[in-house]
């Protein structure tokens, strides 16, 4: 009984690789959006918003994305290492 219990457990692999395939998940939603958002303020009418804020918005948005892929990255070779473990 106690074997079964034990075998119906993921082990501390599978635990790690289905979080990290989460996260990736994650990771592949926000750089969606944070790319959605990068096109929509660049297509944003100059008159909407001052060149500064436009500017200042993308910026902050693209360095988001920057550090989403560079975590992704991250979390790939981790699931990569674990599989290969």
């Amino acid at each position: 009984m106690l074997h079964e219990q034990q075998r119906a457990q993921p082990t501390r692999g599978q635990r790690a690789h289905s979080l990290l395939s989460q996260a990736t998940l994650l990771l592949d939603e926000s750089r969606a959006l944070s790319y959605a958002v990068v096109m929509a303020l660049a297509d944003t009418p100059r008159e909407e918003l001052s060149r500064e804020e436009i500017d200042g918005l993308c910026q902050l948005a693209y360095e988001l994305l920057n550090k989403l892929t560079k975590t992704q990255e991250v979390f790939q070779e981790t699931r990569q290492k674990l599989r290969d473990a």
